[in-house]
Formats: structure tokens, C-alpha cells, sequence
């Protein structure tokens, strides 16, 4: 599910936030590796029960980024049994594929089937082995980080050249466990011949287990949804002393402290090394308890291994409260939750609006690298307008379009009254009741709103822009063929407005009918007029135009006339002239053959024969268009010489005698 929301309920956001400092402090990703009972699996299949939504930079039609994840490993030529990234626009440095699930997973390792036609019986070279790979994966903050591992490699298949094959032996990757939503695939190109060639992927794995998932919430309002991990030290025999104070965060923040009373602590329980828990009550959280964590050696270091992140939360204009102390690892494996640290003053416009994220730095003594507290603003809960949400069923492509309609479900939390009516909008004026999920299935770029009203009147509102096109372009085809040996062509694509606009037509010819057909050309990109060569045989000319959003359209195929095996040489050429005011057309015809013809000249104004046209000879035919300007058209030439045949067609610009 892709969701995005103005707020789906502060007090769950409120303890992600801050739960979401352990991410932080752990280079964003939870460290969680599994145990016995929890045996890795390929997370990436797409028959899985929390299996993943996939998008690639980029997929031509005769590929499939389907073929990613249907869990089929064997060696294949068959192109739609892969996915490939030949003809991408702008010949890309790199190639990506994204694995994305709806429930956050833990992901260990990664297992690559490579395809590649460097060498191989019939291949071009035209997608070779990348020159390396990687794997990333989101953080909490919706970026992207290199996973990271003491021994981790990205081993690449070696070409035998000697006898070369197209499918690749698996490659594996592994390194330390991260959980995260989504993974990413890099490859970088490989650069042969000044040219970076396209790569291929016959399956993508991903190996790890999905994450457990845990969603804490008090059921007082009042009650608060983080405390300080109090630790303490103390060397053995000596009874430890708790803080007579701790903070705690309420839904809403900011931070602040609270008395607390500690449970009795047995004598034995400091007799020996060692570290034991104690239980504390917080004054004003009836049903809420605090913990403390209590440190027992025979002798305490004073040095700092490592201090651990702090967070808290405030509302928008409100000042955040930073905790008074830090908690501190030290050499000896002690902690402490009572270090002194000193916060740098925080500027008002950090903490202006909703949604902000901050870090402040604070020193600690002793301790050089000090410590980082990270601040949420969130929007505060007492409100009375009802909580409305925008969620959609996947995630657009990697174009940011949206290639299907997407099905967008809208929700309505109640606050001080219950809801009595949801709406929703795509123009911002004509607003419907909303009573299931449904399509957008408007093109360019749509705006949804909603809207829930409550009993008591309190409207809440909420709205996302997306970008649609579910419109494949359509290419034009011009083509006209020139002295019976060739035809030109000339490309004209389009896309439906409001549409993505058409970013590369391409185009193919060969004796193949099929466009996918083996025997015949790499596709290139249109850019100008071209010209194929007719054959004895059939031959076919293959189009197709691809738009930004990603849509790609049905191939256009022409199948071209055949040469005449007995091809009459004649020069038509066209010259326009003035004549008392009026255009008239000069068309001379060349005798470029050695046996004299026939020919028969056809223009808008009337047409010729010329009769035993000599070897080697010119004639020229005047036609008068009997206008002041003539506006552009084509003539037509016809030949005959015994068994020998010509047909040709001359086009001429517009003329003016004014």
C-alpha cells in the first residue's frame, strides 16, 4: 500500500518518530539477524505472502520486469524470461531495480542470474556483463543507503571466451542484516567500444525474513509514550543511586520530568559484577512504570566507549525540551543515563512547522565526538476536525507516472465527534460521496482531495497530487519510396495530451515480419528522416514510440515493396520558373539507361509522354500551374524499356511569382 496522509493519527506517528531514533542510531536500519526458528526465505518472489511491488529504471517491450521475481533461475534466451534495459533513453551509466513491500522485512543477502550476448552465436554485444553491482537499502528517512558488511563482495560472472554463454552462474552477496520497506539493484554498465552496453537480469533474489511488527499505543490519552532508560553504575557492595527524577514524553511532547519513587533494591543484588533491573513509578502515570538498568563492577572506568542518541518531540511554534543527561557507554561495558551534556541553541524557524525533522549537537565531556538529539515536530492531537488520510494501491513508476490507474482508498479518523460523510474531488469544485476505493483514472497530472465532515459540523481535508498516464504514444509513419530502389521515412510520434510527451521513438528493419525477429536490425533512434534499401525479398520497417511516463506503444510494422529485378535507370529532377506572372513546373527526365525508353511525366497541371527517350539523353517538359503562387507537391514519373520498368516520385516546394 502507498500511503500518504495529513496526518493518520498523531499518538501512532508520535511513537514512530521517536522509536524511529534507534533506526538513526543504527545507520538508519535495525540490526536483526535471524534465529533458529526464523530460516531465511527469498523475500522477493512475487508469489510470496508479503511479496514485493517491482519497479526498474527502465524495460523494453520484448523484456519483462515481471520475470524479476517469478522464481525461475534456469538458463533462457527467451527475451520476455528476463529483464533487460537495451534502447534506454539517454544510454544510461547505470541500471536499477527496486523491490518494495508493503511490511518491512529483514534482508541478509541477494542472489544475481545475469544474461548477457557478448560473443555468443548470433549476439550483437548489445547487453553485456555490468561492470559491478550493488545493493541498497530505504532508511528511515526514505533514503537510500549501501547495505554494509565486514566481508561483503559483489562478485561478477567471468566471460569464458572461449566458449561463451548467455546465462551467467548465480552471483550471492552477503552482508549484515538490515530491516527496511525497500531494496534497491545497481548496475553499472559495462564500457566497451566507447559504448555502454545494456544489462540483463534473469532473476533477482533477495534472501532475509520478514519483520516482526509491533505497534505499541497506550490506551490513556494522558499516558505518556517514552521514558528515559535510566542506567546507573556502582562498584560492588555499594547500593546505587537512582535519579530522583525522570523525563517522559506525552503524545504531544514536549519532554519533561516527572519524581519518580524505585522499588527496594536487595543488598545482594550489588554483592557481585553483574547488572539487574529495577522498577520505578512515576508521579502522575497511575498503571505506567519506568526501568532502570543498574551497572556492578569492582572498579569503574572513566572512559567514554560511546554515547547513544537522544530524541523527543514537540508541536509546531513550540520550543522542544532536550534531555538534561545522556546515556553513555563506557570501556568497561557500563552505562550511565546521568552524563552531563551541553545542547546548542536551536533556532525558532527549526521548529516552526509540522512535519519538520532536526538534529542538535551537544558536548559532553570527556567525550569528543558529544552527542546528537534528534527533534520531531509533529501536529498535536486536540483537534476536532476529523483525521483524513489518502492511501494508493502501489507506488508509481520510477518516471513518477503512473502507468495504470491507481486505486486510491480514503479514510477518516473521528476526533471530538464521529464522522458522519466522506467526499472526494478531481477538480477541487465538483465533490462526490465517497463510499469505496476507486480508480483515477483521469490523465495528467490529478489532484485528489477528500474531505470528512463530522456530526458537530468539523470538516478535516486532505489531498495528493499524482501523475497519470495510462496512454501508450501513437507514431505516424510516412514513407515513400524513390527511384524503385529505396524508401525514405519520416517519423512523426505524438502522445494524448495531457499526456507524459513521447521521449524515443525507435525503429527497425529487416527481412523478419516479427519485430522482435533475430535476423533483423538493432533498433536505433529516430531522429531524422532515413532511408532503407528494397530488396528481391520481403522486407519489413518496425516502429515503435515509448512516453516519459514509461508507456510503451504496439509496434508499427510496414512491409516495403520488393525490388524489381529489372529496374529501368531514370533521372527524374524538378525546377520551378516565372513566366508572365505565373508558376510553371520544369521537370527534365535523364536517360541514365542504355536502351531507349518511354516515359510518361504526371504533375497537377497535366501530364506528358515522351516517346524513345535516347540513351544518355535529357528532355524537359513545362507545365504552367496557371497561378500567381503554386502551392508544393509531388510529380510522378512511369518508364518502360522493353522488359525494363521505372516508377519514381519528385517532390517540389512552394513558389510564388508575385
Amino acid at each position: 500500500m502507498h500511503t500518504r496522509a495529513r496526518r493518520a493519527g498523531v499518538k501512532k506517528a508520535a511513537l514512530a518518530l521517536v522509536a524511529a531514533v534507534a533506526l538513526i542510531a543504527g545507520g538508519a536500519a535495525v540490526a536483526m539477524p535471524a534465529g533458529a526458528a526464523d530460516e531465511p526465505i527469498n523475500l522477493a518472489l512475487a508469489s510470496g505472502e508479503n511479496a514485493p511491488v517491482t519497479e526498474v529504471s527502465y524495460v523494453p517491450s520484448w523484456n519483462s520486469a515481471a520475470a524479476l521475481n517469478n522464481g525461475v533461475v534456469g538458463p533462457t534466451n527467451t527475451l520476455s524470461a528476463m529483464w533487460g534495459t537495451w534502447g534506454a533513453p539517454g544510454n544510461p551509466t547505470q541500471d536499477t531495480a527496486t523491490y518494495t513491500w508493503e511490511r518491512p522485512v529483514t534482508v541478509s543477502s541477494s542472489k544475481l542470474y545475469l544474461w548477457q550476448n557478448h560473443l555468443t552465436s548470433g549476439g550483437d554485444s548489445g547487453v553485456m556483463i555490468p561492470a559491478s553491482w550493488k545493493v541498497e537499502y530505504r532508511t528511515s528517512a526514505g533514503e537510500w543507503a549501501p547495505v554494509t558488511g565486514s566481508g561483503l563482495t559483489y562478485p561478477v560472472p567471468v566471460l569464458n571466451t572461449a566458449a561463451p554463454v548467455a546465462s551467467q552462474p548465480v552471483v550471492q552477496a552477503n552482508f549484515d542484516a538490515v530491516t527496511t520497506t525497500a531494496v534497491r539493484l545497481v548496475l553499472d554498465r559495462q564500457l566497451f567500444q566507447s559504448q555502454r552496453k545494456a544489462t540483463s537480469v534473469i532473476e533477482w533474489e533477495v534472501w532475509g525474513v520478514n519483520a516482526p511488527v509491533v505497534e505499541p499505543e497506550p490506551e490513556d490519552p494522558d499516558a505518556f509514550i517514552d521514558s528515559q532508560a535510566v542506567a546507573v553504575r556502582t562498584v560492588t557492595g555499594t547500593a546505587p543511586t537512582l535519579p530522583d527524577s525522570v523525563w517522559v514524553i506525552g503524545e504531544n511532547g514536549p519532554l519533561r520530568y516527572v519524581d519518580v519513587e524505585w522499588a527496594g533494591v536487595a543488598a545482594s543484588s550489588y554483592a557481585s559484577p553483574g547488572q539487574f533491573e529495577v522498577v520505578g513509578d512515576p508521579a502522575g502515570y497511575d498503571g505506567q512504570t519506568v526501568s532502570g538498568t543498574v551497572y556492578v563492577a569492582n572498579s569503574l572506568s572513566d572512559e567514554i566507549e560511546s554515547v547513544d542518541y537522544s530524541a523527543t518531540i514537540t508541536t509546531a511554534g513550540v520550543e522542544p525540551v532536550l534531555p538534561e543527561t545522556v546515556r553513555a557507554t563506557y570501556e568497561d561495558g557500563t552505562a550511565s543515563s546521568g552524563v552531563g551534556v551541553e545542547w546548542d541553541s536551536i533556532e525558532p524557524a527549526a521548529y516552526a512547522e509540522v512535519d519538520a525533522i532536526f538534529d542538535v549537537e551537544g558536548a559532553v565531556a570527556g567525550y569528543a565526538p558529544g552527542a546528537i538529539a534528534t527533534v520531531f515536530v509533529v501536529e498535536p492531537l486536540d483537534q476536532n476536525e476529523p483525521i483524513v488520510s489518502l492511501s494508493f494501491d502501489a507506488a508509481p513508476q520510477g518516471s513518477g507516472w503512473y502507468t495504470t490507474a491507481p486505486t486510491v482508498t480514503i479514510t477518516a479518523e473521528e476526533t471530538a465527534s464521529p464522522v458522519e460523510s466522506i467526499e472526494y474531488s478531481l477538480d477541487g469544485e465538483t465533490w462526490n460521496a465517497y463510499t469505496a476505493p476507486f480508480a483515477v483514472s483521469a490523465q495528467g497530472e490529478v489532484t485528489v482531495s477528500a474531505r470528512a465532515t463530522s456530526e458537530d459540523g468539523a470538516v478535516g481535508e486532505a489531498s495528493e497530487t499524482v501523475k497519470v498516464d495510462t496512454v501508450a504514444p501513437v507514431t505516424g509513419v510516412d514513407w515513400v519510396v524513390v527511384d524503385g530502389t529505396s524508401a525514405t521515412f519520416t517519423l512523426v510520434p505524438s502522445d494524448a495530451s495531457p499526456g507524459s510527451g513521447v521521449t524515443r521513438t525507435v525503429w527497425s528493419d529487416g527481412p523478419d515480419s516479427s519485430p522482435t525477429g533475430e535476423l533483423n536490425n538493432m533498433y536505433a533512434t529516430y531522429e531524422e528522416p532515413f532511408s532503407v534499401q528494397l530488396t528481391e525479398e520481403p522486407r519489413y520497417v518496425h516502429v515503435q514510440a515509448q512516453d516519459a511516463a514509461g508507456n510503451i506503444e504496439d509496434y508499427v510494422t510496414i512491409e516495403l515493396p520488393t525490388l524489381v529485378a529489372n529496374a529501368l535507370d531514370l533521372q527524374p529532377t524538378v525546377t520551378q520558373r516565372c513566366v508572365a506572372g505565373k508558376a510553371y513546373l520544369a521537370v527534365s527526365v535523364k536517360n541514365a539507361d542504355d536502351v531507349a525508353a518511354d516515359v510518361q511525366i504526371a504533375t497537377p497541371y497535366g501530364s506528358k509522354t515522351l516517346t524513345g527517350l535516347k540513351a544518355g539523353a535529357t528532355v524537359t517538359s513545362t507545365f504552367n500551374s496557371r497561378l500567381a503562387t503554386a502551392p508544393a507537391g509531388e510529380i510522378e514519373v512511369t518508364g518502360t524499356a522493353g522488359g525494363l520498368v521505372y516508377s519514381g516520385t519528385v517532390e517540389y516546394s512552394a513558389h510564388s511569382c508575385g
